[in-house]
C-alpha cells in the first residue's frame, strides 16, 4: 500500500502547489516504537506573462517541527537551505537549492527531475520533505505535525525579491474512533506579502546576517 494520498492541485495569484501528501502511520500505535512519518513530495511554480528579459527564481521558508539544517529553528521560519550561497547579492544566498541537485529515487514522482529551474517567464522548486514524530502515550498522538511553507521570488540581475508570495502548509490528525487511522490535512495557499510578515522577514535576516531593515531595502 502507498504512503501517498491524492493528489492535490492550488493556485494563489502567479503561484501554483502540485502536492503529493506523503503519510506513514503506525500498524500499531500502542508499540512502544510507534511513529508517525509525514510530508509530500510538491511542486511550486511561479509564472508571467511574457515578454520578460530578467531571470526569476525562488526562495522557500521553512516552518518545521524538526531541525532540517544545523541553523533550523524548531517551531520558528527559517530559509529553507543549507548555507547562503557564497558571492552573491543578498535575496540571491536565499534561492533554493543550488544548480544540478536532483531529486533522488525515494521520491515516486519527482525522482531524477532537478530540484530547481530559472528562467525569465517562470521559475519552480521540487521538494520532498519528510518529518518523523513519535510522541504517543497510550495510542493517542500527541505531537504536533503543523509544518508551513512560504515562496517569494528573486530577480537575479538584481537581487532584489518580489513583495508578493504565497503561504501555505499541512498537518496529521488521528481518528478519534479508530486511532490507527490517521490523515493529513493541507491548509490551501494564500498570498503573503513580504514587507507586512515580520516572521519571514526575520528568518531571512537571520539566515543572512543583517537586519529586517536591511532585507526590505531588497524588496522590490
Amino acid at each position: 500500500m502507498s504512503n501517498y494520498w491524492p493528489e492535490q492541485n492550488f493556485d494563489a495569484g502567479k503561484f501554483h502547489l502540485q502536492l503529493h501528501p506523503y503519510l506513514a502511520a503506525p500498524e500499531n500505535v500502542f508499540a512502544p516504537d510507534a511513529a508517525l512519518q509525514y510530508g509530500g513530495d510538491f511542486k511550486t511554480r511561479f509564472a508571467r506573462a511574457a515578454p520578460q528579459n530578467s531571470e526569476i527564481g525562488l526562495i522557500q521558508l521553512i516552518f518545521p517541527q524538526t531541525a532540517v539544517f544545523p541553523h533550523t529553528q524548531i517551531r520558528q521560519w527559517n530559509v529553507d537551505k543549507r548555507d547562503p550561497t557564497v558571492g552573491q547579492q543578498p535575496m540571491r544566498n536565499c534561492l533554493y537549492s543550488e544548480p544540478g541537485v536532483f531529486i533522488g529515487a525515494h521520491s515516486q514522482y519527482y525522482a531524477g527531475q532537478p530540484t530547481r529551474h530559472l528562467s525569465p517567464t517562470e521559475c519552480w522548486l521540487i521538494d520532498t520533505p519528510r518529518e518523523f514524530n513519535n510522541r504517543f502515550v497510550n495510542g493517542r498522538f500527541e505531537g504536533d505535525t503543523t509544518t508551513k511553507f512560504a515562496n517569494y521570488v528573486v530577480d537575479m540581475p538584481s537581487g532584489k525579491v518580489f513583495d508578493q508570495g504565497m503561504v501555505w502548509g499541512y498537518h496529521v490528525v488521528q481518528n478519534s474512533k479508530k486511532p490507527n487511522e490517521f490523515e493529513p490535512v493541507v491548509v490551501a495557499p494564500k498570498e503573503s506579502r513580504l514587507r507586512e510578515n515580520n516572521e519571514h522577514l526575520d528568518a531571512i535576516a537571520r539566515f543572512l546576517r543583517i537586519t529586517r531593515d536591511q532585507v526590505k531595502r531588497y524588496i522590490a
